[in-house]
């Protein structure tokens, strides 16, 4: 299989490393696939140095590594850089297009995105490929901009447009739709008549909160005065953090006990703080940063009842279901991902930006503590239906069902 990654490579030390849960992931396709060509930008090291989010891994020590080949790109985010190396990488990909039986990539951007430059390259070639996508580009793009001011609103929109339209052409020319979460499902799924809505995580099976911690997580919320609540991500514009914060600050005023805990660092951390301060939340809110062990993160999620999400792009996190996986419940905006996954219980919505609507509804459920144990009981329900080898099994299957 030929796998073309957004998530970077970067050389440390001699060492080529690449995100952990990435490495994850192309073991698992390795698994049913046996050979895999890995495709993925090198991040340069200015970036590198600033970056504090990413969990790195030394490609060394992935299972059975001969089973991998290891193929860096350059960084090309930007027309100028993207202009810069196309011709090159274009040629390079062409001919691991030749050489490989499979083919999936990953679509992430405009510029920089060599997935959507693969697929180019495998429809001159007339090869079947299959695309995967978690978010829907082009409506993230004006999501992001309706802060700002017009000029940055109109660069979005034409963005937005060539965006649309581009991966229009994409999809519709590919063999296969790997769709994760409703949202991309609803805006894609009529492009290829092979779309399939299915689900990214990497959690493993063991990871699943126990039956005996899910009853004594039961059992202690009816005591339990205090609302406990969890996120983990990034501190960025797309999670709206001090929407989170604002939350939070909404239930307080109510007369809620809340404990609220966001694990993870980002570029809105020292705003995030300041609200904290200016809202007198210092006591409610504790600002865990970045955590490399995943463990812990679980950790974190499974001891908390809910999980308060303030996403307000038209992506698909993994964050909530790895709520679910530790048996507990999401409470959040409103997106048609979410909407999807809460469908049969386990959470409850809100409009977008509606973050008093989200501190009222955490005071309901505060107050009504048979509604909050049921979403937590039927959010554990869940617990063993998302792991990486049934995911991963599932989209293998398709592959090559449609792809051979």
């Amino acid at each position: 299989m030929l796998l073309v990654l957004p998530a970077p490579f970067y050389r440390k030390e001699g060492k080529l490393i690449l995100e952990s849960q990435a490495c994850n992931g192309i073991e698992r396709w390795a698994d049913h696939f046996g050979k895999v060509v890995v495709v993925a930008p090198m991040l340069p090291d200015r970036i590198a140095e600033r970056e504090r989010t990413i969990v790195w891994q030394d490609t060394a020590t992935l299972a059975q590594p001969d089973r991998f080949e290891l193929v860096p790109v350059p960084w090309a985010y930007s027309i100028k850089l993207f202009t810069k190396h196309y011709s090159s990488t274009r040629k390079l990909l062409a001919g691991l297009i030749n050489r490989c039986q499979y083919l999936q990539f990953p679509l992430g951007g405009l510029f920089g995105d060599w997935g959507a430059v693969a697929s180019l390259e495998a429809q001159r070639q007339q090869r079947p490929y299959a695309i995967h996508t978690d978010l829907v580009e082009d409506q993230v793009v004006l999501q992001l901009a309706q802060d700002k001011n017009w000029k940055s609103q109109l660069k979005s929109n034409l963005l937005s447009l060539i965006t649309k339209k581009y991966y229009k052409g994409i999809i519709q020319n590919s063999s296969l739709a790997l769709l994760h979460g409703e949202d991309c499902h609803a805006a894609y799924s009529r492009l290829c008549l092979r779309s399939f809505l299915v689900h990214d995580t990497h959690t493993k099976p063991e990871d699943a909160i126990s039956h005996q911690a899910v009853a004594e997580k039961i059992q202690a919320l009816a005591t339990d005065r205090t609302l406990r609540i969890c996120y983990a991500g990034r501190m960025a514009p797309m999670k709206a953090p001090l929407d989170w914060v604002r939350a939070v600050g909404e239930a307080r005023d109510r007369g809620v006990a809340v404990q609220a805990s966001w694990v993870g660092d980002g570029v809105l951390r020292e705003e995030v703080q300041a609200l904290i301060a200016r809202l007198d939340l210092e006591d409610c809110i504790e600002l865990v940063g970045y955590e490399s062990d995943r463990h812990k993160v679980l950790q974190c999620i499974r001891s908390a009842h809910l999980m308060l999400f303030t996403h307000v792009t038209s992506e698909s996190p993994r964050c909530l279901i790895e709520a679910f996986v530790s048996g507990t419940a999401i409470v959040g905006y409103h997106s048609r991902y979410a909407q999807d996954l809460t469908q049969d219980g386990g959470g409850a919505l809100v409009p977008v930006h509606h973050w008093q609507a989200l501190g009222k509804l955490l005071h309901e459920l505060w107050h009504d503590r048979p509604r909050l144990i049921k979403l937590v009981e039927q959010a554990a329900v869940k617990r063993t239906r998302f792991n990486d080898e049934a995911v991963f099994q599932e989209r293998s299957e398709l592959i090559k069902r449609y792809l051979s």
